[in-house]
């Protein structure tokens, strides 16, 4: 039989040490491990060029950022960077209907198949912002509401803004627009304003030169938001992860606005993390 060439290098980002994940032959990257430890076989998102004691705010970033600076040089540039989480798997196009820890590791993505060749990322489908109840508007858009009444009304008017301003930062998404690059500025203004969905969780596969460009973008970008947010209280679920959230919305529309792409199967799984 032929050996197909691989063309994908995937990464599953961790928060905790998960046993389950070594069956799995895949790259595991322990993030926050300036904080905690990881087995010797999984990689840290604390070594090499890293801004792992960044975690507690960006989250999965500290972990795309030490792919970009320890490992994205040593893949070809039409070949794809793969990112998922412990419970977040790429699967194959043809994957079996039913999914468990049984079977999973058969079933997960490791060749992005040759006839998507020209396909320059792969996301998630989208989540769908619109149809929020009556109650959930009253209680988390007052503002808005008082600004643009139609809220109430036309799920149209339910957008990735509005979103952010309920359950994150009231502005903290349009303020930091404000300090992005001149070339996307006003088109992601734009997109958060009118889009009412976008491809989240910050996890995509990516050919490797658009990688490379997104992540120097993103990240230029967030050293700037930082300033803005010093003397914001990052406490909550909605706050903590600031950046992440910043981060998610952005290579939704960056990957929308710079590359061919297509929406690709995952699975979402339930895992138990395990001491070390």
């Amino acid at each position: 039989m032929k050996r197909i060439k691989k063309n994908l290098t995937n990464y599953c980002i961790s928060h905790d040490y998960i046993d389950y994940l070594d069956t799995l032959n895949i790259k595991i990257i322990g993030s926050n491990g300036y904080k905690k430890k990881y087995p010797s076989h999984w990689f840290n998102d604390a070594s090499g060029k890293n801004i792992s004691k960044k975690n507690k705010n960006f989250g999965t970033l500290t972990s795309i950022y030490w792919i970009w600076k320890n490992k994205a040089k040593y893949i070809k540039s039409n070949e794809y960077i793969g990112v998922c989480h412990y419970r977040r798997f790429w699967l194959k196009e043809k994957h079996e209907n039913k999914i468990n820890k049984s079977n999973l590791k058969k079933n997960i993505l490791r060749n992005i198949p040759k006839k998507y060749k020209n396909i320059e990322a792969f996301v998630c489908k989208p989540i769908d912002l619109r149809g929020y109840k009556f109650s959930k508007l009253i209680k988390k858009a007052k503002i808005n509401i008082l600004k643009d009444p139609s809220i109430l009304f036309n799920n149209k008017k339910h957008t990735i803004n509005l979103h952010f301003d309920m359950f994150h930062i009231r502005n903290g998404l349009l303020n930091s627009i404000e300090l992005l690059n001149k070339k996307d500025k006003n088109e992601f203004l734009y997109y958060v304003n009118n889009k009412t969905y976008f491809y989240p969780l910050s996890i995509f596969i990516m050919k490797k030169r658009k990688f490379e460009t997104l992540c120097t973008t993103t990240f230029n970008w967030l050293k700037k938001c930082e300033k803005l947010f010093d003397d914001e209280d990052l406490d909550g679920y909605g706050k903590t992860r600031i950046y992440d959230f910043l981060a998610e919305r952005y290579f939704s529309f960056w990957i929308s606005k710079y590359c061919k792409y297509k929406v690709w199967p995952y699975l979402l799984l339930e895992t138990r993390k395990n001491k070390i």
